[in-house]
């Protein structure tokens, strides 16, 4: 009876078997079909399974790329049913990750309405203006710092990229501070020079020698010059208070000597220099001063007067008059009346020696012209008593003391031998005048 039972058993699991089979082989399965943008790329079994490949194409991208990233096209899982699926996780993964593209949330670095850079982080922007900032920002003892600023408009905004489009911080720091590269060019003109060019550019002669390989300073009139520069991008403007300690120089006072002997000055009383202690306003940008303004200072030292007697002169010809010779040595290489190239009289004598020799006041007197013009060149005009007045031309440079309206003595040094203005060399031209009409300054020296 058991071994029938047995055989029963047997016959009905094989039936349950073999119909099963059947109802698989003639029932469709449910599974699950992934499509990008629509378009299929396989079957998985489960939505565990699409989560679980999605999951693991963002990650490693996420990873490549160091941020957060959402991908642009679309991926769906639908539910259909199969008769004998074929299931294909790797070419499912394959298919995604070659076609898929990602976007992220970047951080727009804005200036004047116009993105300069884009990092990854809103915190990583705010640094890199602030790292920007304290690059101008200098430690001094005597400095102290009131307020530091950016001139331009300056933002910070979200938006929407691709990865590849974000910028490392240090590679933003460097064009935040160095500017940004321009490329231009330039076509040589007729009488142009690269010096010249180096000016009105504001690009320094090696950078253009450089980018255009140039040997020395020759160009061509057509020829086409690269100029490098950049265009800075922030402007840092910062203002210290700055204090510090200044010389204070002393003046200079001539005296008329009564001793007539012929020799050069004598110093009475030997000058000394002061000291003040200031303290100043300054304004700078990118860490070059633009403005200075004095808000305090006080006297530390008084400064004392350096007192000089003057002489009339190493001249061979003792004065006779009111004058002395406005140089200390010399000789004279045109006279008063000799014809000149235009064709006019010379007004006065010249006097040649070596540029930078001292010119002194041939009298006391008052200064009426300091000024530069093409024939005189640098000049000066002394006015004296009973009418008289004297010039002197063709300066090198004027005496810090000299300006119109301040007196002079007799002896003071006004200025330096120069060749100024229309000149054949480096000379003197002194002019002695009596209301208006030229004199002969030698007339006023022993023959």
């Amino acid at each position: 009876m058991a071994k029938k039972i047995s055989c029963v058993g047997a016959i009905v699991l094989v039936a349950v078997f073999f119909v099963g089979s059947a109802y698989t082989l003639v029932t469709p399965q449910w599974v699950y079909q992934v499509s990008l943008q629509d378009e299929p790329l396989g079957f998985v079994g489960d939505l565990d399974e699409y989560n679980a490949i999605v999951k693991d194409i963002q990650t490693r991208a996420e990873t490549q790329w160091e941020c957060d990233l959402v991908m642009n096209e679309r991926i769906s899982a639908s539910k259909v049913r199969m008769w004998s699926p074929r299931f294909s996780s790797p070419t499912i993964s394959a298919g995604i990750e070659a076609a898929v593209t990602y976007k992220t949330k970047g951080w727009a670095i804005v200036i004047n309405r116009d993105i300069a850079a884009i990092v990854d982080k809103e915190q990583t922007a705010t640094d890199l203006l602030e790292e920007v900032k304290a690059h101008y920002i200098r430690d001094n003892k005597n400095c102290s710092l009131l307020s530091v600023g950016l001139r331009e408009d300056v933002s910070i905004e979200s938006v929407a990229i691709t990865p590849e489009a974000l910028s490392d911080k240090e590679d933003v720091f460097s064009m935040l501070v160095c500017g940004q590269a321009e490329n231009k060019t330039y076509v040589v003109r007729k009488g142009d020079s690269l010096s010249g060019i180096s000016r009105s550019h504001n690009v320094p002669i090696s950078v253009l020698q450089q980018a255009n390989s140039i040997k020395g300073d020759i160009i061509q009139a057509g020829q086409v010059l690269n100029l490098q520069s950049s265009k800075t991008l922030l402007h840092v403007e910062t203002v210290e208070e700055v204090s510090t300690s200044e010389t204070i120089p002393y003046s200079v006072q001539y005296k008329v000597n009564p001793d007539n002997s012929v020799r050069g000055d004598v110093v009475n009383v030997s000058g000394v220099n002061g000291r003040r202690s200031v303290t100043y306003k300054v304004v700078k940008v990118n860490g070059q001063e633009i403005r200075r303004q004095r808000t305090k200072s006080a006297v530390v030292k008084e400064p004392q007067t350096k007192v000089i007697f003057t002489g009339i002169g190493y001249w061979s010809a003792r004065p006779t008059g009111m004058f002395r010779f406005p140089v200390n040595g010399g000789r004279i290489s045109s006279y008063l009346g000799e014809p000149r190239p235009n064709g006019r009289r010379h007004t006065g004598v010249d006097i040649p020696n070596p540029r930078g020799t001292p010119i002194y006041a041939a009298a006391s007197g008052t200064v009426t012209t300091k000024a530069r013009v093409s024939g005189y060149g640098r000049y000066i005009v002394i006015q004296h008593s009973d009418g008289y007045s004297t010039r002197y031309a063709h300066l090198q440079s004027f005496a810090n003391s000299i300006h119109v309206g301040s007196t002079v003595v007799r002896g003071q040094i006004i200025g330096r031998v120069g060749n100024t203005g229309h000149s054949s060399g480096s000379h003197l031209h002194w002019e002695v005048r009596r209301n208006g009409q030229v004199l002969n300054p030698l007339d006023f020296f022993r023959k």
